[in-house]
């Protein structure tokens, strides 16, 4: 995964679902949680960062180093982070090979958004019913907030993308019948495509219609008032009341 992020073998579906390397990865990763102790006798005469040789220029900068190169313990958690940040990198190409803008953002939130769920799931310290460190613990609190951070970056891509639909709405050239009629097809065609992207985890389902709802309901509304037109015309193309645009926005997601 730190070597070669990315083959031709591993390319994402257009699907915008967890990625098959994000699962696997992780899994092996708390797979060697439980070999903590064996590994960070291993990896002291090893050294610091030895796993890195190699590192595709690229990749560079995301490499850390351990905060005592003396401690296999903290050579293990140099290692730990450095998978994670390789799988984050991972995620971001993925998103680019995403065709849609949509799409792409759906990929990186869903994504990151089951790496950060992983990591925080797996935070133990302060348990008392727990006797040892998790992944989260090992990995740090400072990349869960980053990753985080990539969500929410995300999550405004993806809005905007939602707020595009309405670009009809300002134009001066168009009446507002015309204008309803747009925002009608690029709303339908936005709706369709979300019933073939994949978004199991239900937190993330709730986060992308809420996001997408925000996005359009308060300025359609505000459309539509500002637009008290009673023609035949207006009347044909209004399809959509806010609230049959909340209802397709809250299924858009169901199988």
């Amino acid at each position: 995964l730190l070597h070669n992020p990315f083959r031709e073998d591993t390319m994402p579906k257009q699907n915008g679902g967890v990625h098959e390397l994000a699962f696997n990865t992780l899994t092996f990763l708390l797979y060697l949680i439980g070999y903590k102790d064996l590994l960070t006798n291993i990896f002291l005469p090893l050294g610091d960062g030895h796993w890195n040789q190699g590192l595709p220029q690229e990749m560079s900068n995301i490499a850390h180093h351990a905060s005592d190169p003396n401690d296999g313990l903290s050579i293990f958690q140099h290692y730990l982070r450095d998978v994670v940040d390789a799988l984050s990198h991972m995620i971001d190409q993925g998103g680019k090979q995403m065709k849609r803008p949509t799409l792409q953002f759906i990929f990186l939130v869903n994504n990151h958004s089951y790496l950060a769920r992983t990591l925080r799931d797996t935070m133990y310290a302060g348990d008392e019913d727990s006797q040892s460190l998790g992944l989260g613990d090992l990995v740090g609190g400072s990349v869960v907030m980053r990753i985080e951070g990539l969500i929410d970056r995300s999550r405004k891509g993806y809005v905007a993308t939602w707020k595009a639909i309405m670009s009809s709405f300002p134009a001066a050239s168009l009446n507002p019948a015309e204008k309803l009629y747009m925002f009608n097809q690029g709303f339908d065609d936005m709706v369709r495509s979300h019933k073939a992207y994949e978004v199991f985890d239900n937190d993330v389902r709730a986060m992308l219609v809420s996001d997408a709802a925000d996005a359009i309901i308060p300025d359609y509304e505000t459309f539509l008032r500002q637009n008290p037109d009673k023609s035949p015309e207006f009347a044909r193309a209004m399809k959509y009341t806010p609230r049959d645009i909340h209802r397709k926005i809250s299924t858009m997601l169901d199988d």
